[in-house]
C-alpha cells in the first residue's frame, strides 16, 4: 500500500513538473513569436520609411534643375563661363573681368534696377559703395562691451550707405537669388585677384578690408544677425567665403583680432553637406576638408 502511495505521489510530482515545464515552454514560444512579430512590424516600418525617402529623393532630383537655373546662368555669364561650370580651376584675369562685366551688364537691363534711377552704371555704383565700405569698417571685437558699439554695428550698413542704397542691394539679392552661387563666386574671384591681376588691382579691395568684413559676419552678433535675415543659400555662401578669406588672412598673418577659424569650418561643412542644389558643392567640401586637415579639426 505504501509503495502504491509513493508511486502515486511520484506520478503527481512528475506530472506537475511536466505541466509546469510545458507551460513555461509555451510561454517562451509566445514570447519568441511576439518578438518575431514585433521585429517584422519594425522591419515593415523601416521599409516603408525607406520607400518614402527614396520617393522624396527622386522628387528632389527632379527639382534640382529648378534650383540651379542653368538657362539663366548661361544667359548672364555665357555657356562656357567659369561662373557656371563646376570645374575646379583658377580663372584667368580675363575670365574674372568678363564675368563681373557680364553680371553688371545683366543688372543694368533689369526693370527693378532701372526703377532706382541710378545715374551711372551699376558697376560704377557698386565700386563707389565698395570705396565707402572700405573707408570705415564695422567693429569686429568689443561689440558686447558697450551697448552703443553693438547698436552701431547693428545699423552699420544703413549708416554707411543710406536707406536707398541698402534697399537697392536687398533688391538685387532678392531678384538674383536663383543665381546667387555663381554671383558670389564671381565676386570672390574678383575681390581676391588684386595681387595677380594688374588691370583689376585698382578696383578690388585689399585683403585687410576683406578680413574685417569676414570677421564681422563670422564673429559678431550684428554680422550674424544680418546673415539670418538672408535666405539659407546666401547665408551659407557668405559664411563659406568669409572662412576662406579668414584662412588667407591667417597665411598672411593679418588675423589681428585673433578670430578662431576652427568652429566655423566644422559648422559650415555640416550646413553645406545638408544643402541641395549647389553647383560647386564638391569644391566647397573639398576646400573645407583641406582646412580641417590644415587646422587639425576633429
Amino acid at each position: 500500500m505504501k509503495r502504491i502511495l509513493v508511486a502515486l505521489i511520484i506520478l503527481i510530482v512528475a506530472g506537475t513538473a511536466g505541466y509546469l515545464t510545458y507551460k513555461r515552454m509555451s510561454s517562451l514560444d509566445r514570447e519568441e513569436k511576439n518578438e518575431i512579430l514585433e521585429q517584422e512590424v519594425q522591419q515593415n516600418k523601416i521599409e516603408a520609411l525607406e520607400e518614402q525617402v527614396s520617393t522624396l529623393q527622386e522628387e528632389l532630383e527632379e527639382q534640382e534643375d529648378k534650383i540651379v537655373p542653368k538657362e539663366k546662368l548661361a544667359e548672364v555669364f555665357g555657356e562656357e563661363a567659369i561662373a557656371v561650370t563646376p570645374e575646379v580651376k583658377e580663372p584667368s584675369c580675363e575670365d574674372i573681368k568678363g564675368n563681373m562685366t557680364a553680371f553688371f551688364n545683366h543688372l543694368d537691363k533689369q526693370a527693378y534696377a532701372k526703377s532706382y534711377e541710378i545715374k551711372e552704371s551699376s558697376f560704377e555704383f557698386f565700386k563707389r559703395i565698395l570705396a565707402q565700405l572700405s573707408e570705415t569698417k564695422p567693429r569686429v571685437t568689443g561689440e558686447m562691451v558697450e551697448l552703443p558699439t553693438l547698436m552701431s554695428n547693428m545699423a552699420y550698413f544703413y549708416r554707411r550707405l543710406g536707406k536707398k542704397r541698402v534697399d537697392f542691394i536687398r533688391e538685387i539679392l532678392k531678384n538674383e537669388s536663383d543665381i546667387s552661387e555663381s554671383v558670389f563666386k564671381t565676386f570672390y574671384q574678383w575681390a581676391t585677384s588684386c595681387n595677380r591681376c594688374d588691370e583689376l588691382a585698382q578696383e578690388c579691395p585689399s585683403l585687410e578690408t576683406l578680413y574685417e568684413y569676414a570677421g564681422f559676419f563670422l564673429n559678431t552678433l550684428a554680422g550674424r544677425s544680418y546673415l539670418m535675415r538672408r535666405n539659407s543659400r546666401q547665408r551659407i555662401l557668405t559664411s563659406y567665403y568669409s572662412i576662406v578669406i579668414l584662412d588667407k588672412a591667417n597665411e598672411e598673418t593679418l588675423n589681428r583680432h585673433g578670430i578662431d577659424i576652427i568652429p566655423h569650418i566644422d559648422f559650415i561643412s555640416s550646413e553645406i553637406s545638408s544643402q541641395r542644389g549647389f553647383i560647386h558643392k564638391k569644391q566647397y567640401l573639398a576646400t573645407l576638408n583641406s582646412l580641417k586637415e590644415k587646422y587639425q579639426v576633429h
